[in-house]
């Protein structure tokens, strides 16, 4: 017989009947959160470093502007020179010329020798012109593209600023203020092998980072967010990558699980917003968010989108 006593008893032991558990959703609205902070400080580094490179062109220009106005300024005063050269000789007029040369011969030797050398200097300064103008076309595109990238960062800063106001008010920045290690962290002892090449430097730098603090848009040396690490360990055996996972998914050579071994980078999430390096063992060495240290986890601790192999020369 159903009493109202046992209605209660039934809804006490049933788990998640019209309710709801706060601290798991805040939970899983925390990791919703981080992880779309990730990819959006990823994004900032990879616009900061299209900004580093605008600017750099944009000295570049400037370095060639200066000369090449030099180098108009001579070409405009000899091709000057060369036609006050015809007045200042008196030969006016091809009848002059004709009057004052020895033959008609020699009247006409002049005249090509005039002419082919006011030719030269005439297309060497349209050159030189022509040159000036492509560089300044460059410098207006390259002006423009700088505003639009300094634009997109103060966004992205902004949508930062955003979501870590949203972490904060669910109680993340508390952790990110302990500094911890990582939940699924491994500290049973393992050392890799460090081999006697590019990937075993990287290897080796990444490793040597473990317990430092993850600082987002740092590449080192005392603090790293997760492209920064994989950049600068590649950067300690030569090689260069970009500061952002995506770009470096794109940069390395495809390569399956079964091919990875030391010094490869593993790729996660859809988006591509996190990467960590490959030390053996099923294990990754990365760099995990704000607030948490750089430790060594199980290859699978998040879902992998792709593997990569930087270029270097391989054994």
């Amino acid at each position: 017989m159903w009493t109202a006593a046992a209605g209660v008893a039934v809804a006490l032991i049933m788990p998640g009947v019209g309710h709801a558990d706060p601290v798991t959703d805040r939970q899983r609205q925390l990791a919703t959160a981080w992880q779309e902070l990730e990819g959006v400080i990823e994004r900032f580094n990879a616009v900061r470093d299209d900004l580093r490179a605008t600017e750099a062109q944009l000295e570049r220009v400037n370095a060639r502007t200066g000369p090449l106005q030099t180098r108009i300024d001579a070409a405009q005063r000899d091709t000057d020179e060369v036609a006050a050269t015809l007045y200042r000789s008196g030969a006016v007029t091809s009848t002059a010329v004709l009057i004052s040369s020895p033959t008609p011969e020699s009247f006409m030797d002049q005249l090509a020798t005039l002419d082919h050398l006011q030719r030269r200097r005439t297309d060497a300064l349209r050159r030189l012109k022509a040159d000036k103008d492509a560089l300044k076309r460059e410098h207006a595109e390259l002006s423009d593209l700088r505003v639009r990238q300094r634009t997109q960062q103060q966004e992205l800063g902004q949508r930062k600023t955003t979501i870590e106001a949203q972490v904060k008010r669910l109680g993340g920045d508390r952790a990110a203020r302990a500094a911890r290690t990582p939940s699924g962290a491994l500290r049973d002892g393992y050392v890799p092998v460090f081999t006697d090449d590019a990937a075993g430097r990287a290897v080796k730098y990444a490793f040597s980072q473990i317990g430092k603090v993850y600082k987002w848009g740092a590449d080192g040396p005392d603090t790293f967010d997760c492209s920064g690490l994989t950049m600068a360990a590649w950067k300690a055996a030569g090689v260069v990558l970009p500061h952002n996972a995506a770009r470096q998914k794109k940069t390395v050579t495809p390569i399956k699980r079964e091919e990875l071994r030391p010094g490869d980078l593993v790729f996660y999430y859809k988006d591509v917003s996190h990467v960590g390096m490959y030390i053996g063992d099923g294990r990754v060495v990365e760099a995990p968010r704000a607030g948490e240290r750089i430790s060594m986890r199980l290859l699978d601790y998040a879902p992998i989108v792709g593997y990569g192999r930087p270029n270097y020369a391989a054994g």
